[in-house]
């Protein structure tokens, strides 16, 4: 049996990463229930933890199968790579544009895959002035503090509800260096990281023992009984409320329904066994100095999320090297990050930056060649692999929004090299979110607009 298709990703939802609430907690909340004390639906989501996901329309019985199913190589796939502190653009940003433009700086690593990405100028989020928490916004383009539930759900989270369970994890996060998100789900909530990548491997491929697994199944079906009892006593309501709170409670169930199709989702992979790597792939035993330890982690964490793809415990994945003002260990950096991306045009500051965004382009072209490495449906995993690259801020020492560095590869998308976004008809440019409608669409998603996108990039990239 096959995994199960998603529903259209409209109605997807996805884990607010909360605490479970106890079943007296439930049993409160039906009682205000019946007291007509309704919340809305954000509140009941940010307070009980109800974890939301994709529904399942078939058995709950396809975990077996999948255990037995050969990874799907026509799967369409996501990474979203991005900085803290941006790109100085002086270094980032080709002075020539079109197919055959001389390498910036920081780009001699990359040109071994030119044809397979395009480098992206005069492209930003329009409504965004929010200097460094412009990270936050990254992944879709809203004023978070502004936005209601729903409104400011970011790419990988639309693209993760339209996977649902046909992976163990709809998406996976991890962040070196410190924690800075820029996920966030259907109900406005952000999403957590990792921040190691012994952690992430705990998570992909290292079996729990038999214990946990018969404590997590408890625990799977100590909710789903908890639902049920609010279920039916909110059931109880409709008849005898108005229509204002009939309108609240129907949200109320809705998000009951969502968090029983989490569960059925969660229950599916149980009993799966998790994939197996050997330590020619990956050796867990291997430690760098600490968590600024670069030279050691950033190959490491690239080399998990390869084979997160390869192993389909994953189709949708984020991964951030942090804002923070630590010394970063690679040779020949000795200043705090932040110290340095704020350069005010010191050479010595822009020489010790330059190292390090030049370091990034190394990760991220290495990342590229793993997965052209590793052959998928006559081709390779890159193929069906967007890999995107950018920041939320451009150049941190004038804290600007505008001009946002930015890296789309793979994906057998039709590369540009170069490709200058500026609007020719007004002089503007181009809305990141327009990129980001091309990426779902691409990804088999059924979608006009994105986050206010007003269009797409299918001219260029299609």
């Amino acid at each position: 049996m096959k995994p199960p298709k998603p529903m259209n990703h409209q109605l997807a939802k996805s884990y607010d990463g909360l605490p479970r609430p106890s079943r007296q907690y439930f049993q409160d909340e039906a009682t205000a229930l019946e007291g007509h004390r309704t919340n809305s639906r954000r509140v009941f989501l940010k307070t009980a933890g109800v974890s939301i996901a994709l529904p399942f329309l078939e058995s709950l019985n396809a975990a077996h199968a999948v255990a037995s199913e050969k990874r799907d190589e026509s799967a369409k796939r996501m990474v979203f790579v991005s900085t803290g502190l941006g790109m100085n653009p002086r270094t980032f940003f080709p002075e020539q544009s079109g197919a055959d433009f001389a390498p910036s700086p920081v780009l001699p690593a990359m040109m071994k895959h030119r044809g397979e990405f395009t480098l992206f100028s005069h492209m930003d989020h329009p409504n965004i002035f929010t200097k460094h928490a412009g990270i936050r916004s990254l992944l879709n383009g809203v004023l978070n503090q502004n936005a209601r539930p729903g409104q400011n759900i970011s790419i990988d989270q639309v693209a993760a509800n339209h996977v649902g369970y046909a992976t163990r994890f709809p998406s996976l996060h991890i962040s070196l260096g410190g924690v800075e998100s820029a996920s966030y789900s259907s109900s406005g909530i952000l999403l957590r990281q990792e921040t190691s990548p012994e952690a992430l491997f705990k998570k992909l491929f290292v079996a729990d023992s038999a214990a946990a697994r018969k404590a997590r199944a408890l625990e799977l079906e100590e909710q789903g009984s908890v639902l049920d009892l609010v279920r039916t006593r909110a059931r109880r309501l409709e008849r005898s409320v108005s229509r204002t709170d009939r309108a609240k409670l129907d949200e109320y169930l809705t998000a009951i329904r969502e968090a029983e199709e989490r569960l059925q989702g969660m229950r599916r992979w149980q009993n799966v066994k998790k994939s197996e790597v050997s330590k020619e792939e990956y050796d867990p035993a291997a430690r760098g100095h600490g968590s600024l330890d670069y030279g050691f982690l950033g190959p490491v964490m690239f080399d998990l999320l390869a084979l997160a793809f390869q192993s389909d415990s994953s189709r949708v994945i984020t991964a951030n090297f942090s804002m923070h003002n630590r010394v970063i260990e690679i040779d020949g950096v000795t200043k705090g990050y932040h110290t340095l991306s704020h350069h005010g045009n010191r050479e010595s500051h822009l020489r010790e930056l330059q190292i390090i965004e030049t370091f990034y382009m190394e990760q991220l072209s290495r990342f590229i060649g793993r997965l052209k490495g590793i052959n998928a449906k006559g081709g390779s995993l890159l193929d069906d692999t967007m890999v995107f690259f950018g920041s939320g801020i451009s150049d941190a020492s004038r804290h600007s929004n505008r001009n946002l560095p930015i890296i789309l590869a793979g994906g057998g998308l039709n590369h540009y090299g170069h490709y200058d976004a500026m609007q020719r008809h007004n002089g503007k440019q181009t809305p990141l979110n327009n990129l980001f409608t091309t990426m779902l669409q691409h990804f088999g998603i059924e979608i006009e607009s994105f986050n206010g996108a007003t269009g797409n990039l299918n001219h260029v990239l299609a």
